[in-house]
């Protein structure tokens, strides 16, 4: 029979499972994530002449700082620092009489594109963990050599100095390992607007490069959680249900 005594111990129990489920979802927390992995990216739009019909896979590494103003909710800072390239089964014949393209090679946009992004992520507490999902905005720069390619590699790279805004979703989980480290996967979707210094490739008359292009970057990592002294917290032990509090 359901009495008013099991009630009182279901209650007991959810409240128990959720203390244990905030690990990584306490408010006062900062966390502080690492991560690599991979990205690939659409094609520039606008005045980028060279564009690609198919994908290339890049490297997209990742550091951030969040705090937790709410067990639901977490603000912070993002840097992240990615490849965009693509190829091209098609050969463009330049204005200097050479070709480019058809040959198995990159055009590389961006050796070495910086994004610093202001995030937003709401959050749902999981057993030793929490999912999220948010939004992002900043702004990105690109910093490579873009008098130097590599003959094997790379097809065409573009010129230095791209910059512009920034913005995107990403969604992604962390695992707790313990009550201070976490693992984490996340998949980020970026919309960069890039305006150059620099000529549009095989654009006349002479104009300035500028496009949007979308990069999809999927990183994995670890978190290191800083809770404040005076914040009182559960060890979450290895046991589900198990372990103390401590101020």
């Amino acid at each position: 029979m359901f009495t008013a005594r099991n009630m009182q111990r279901l209650l007991a129990t959810v409240v128990l499972g959720l203390m244990t489920t905030t690990m990584y979802a306490q408010r006062g927390a900062t966390e502080i994530g690492i991560g690599a992995g991979v990205n690939m990216n659409g094609n520039p739009g606008a005045n980028m002449a060279y564009t690609g019909n198919k994908g290339t896979v890049n490297y997209s590494v990742l550091l951030n700082g969040l705090y937790n103003v709410h067990p639901n909710v977490m603000v912070g800072i993002e840097i992240r620092m990615l490849e965009l390239s693509r190829k091209s089964d098609s050969v463009y014949n330049t204005y200097l009489k050479t070709q480019i393209g058809g040959d198995g090679r990159k055009f590389v946009y961006a050796k070495r594109l910086i994004e610093a992004c202001v995030v937003g992520n709401a959050k749902a507490a999981l057993y030793r963990g929490y999912v999220y999902g948010g939004v992002a905005v900043g702004y990105a720069i690109i910093n490579h050599d873009s008098r130097t390619l590599s003959a094997v590699k790379e097809s065409y790279r573009g010129p230095d100095g791209g910059k512009g805004m920034a913005y995107g979703v990403q969604v992604g989980g962390t695992y707790g390992v313990n009550s201070f480290m976490g693992i984490n996967a996340e998949l980020a979707l970026r919309r960069f607007n890039l305006n150059y210094d620099a000529g549009a490739p095989e654009v006349r008359p002479y104009t300035n490069l500028h496009y949007g292009i979308t990069s999809y970057s999927f990183t994995v990592g670890v978190k290191f959680r800083i809770l404040p002294a005076y914040q009182a917290q559960n060890d979450i032990p290895s046991l589900r249900g198990k372990g103390r509090s401590r101020h």
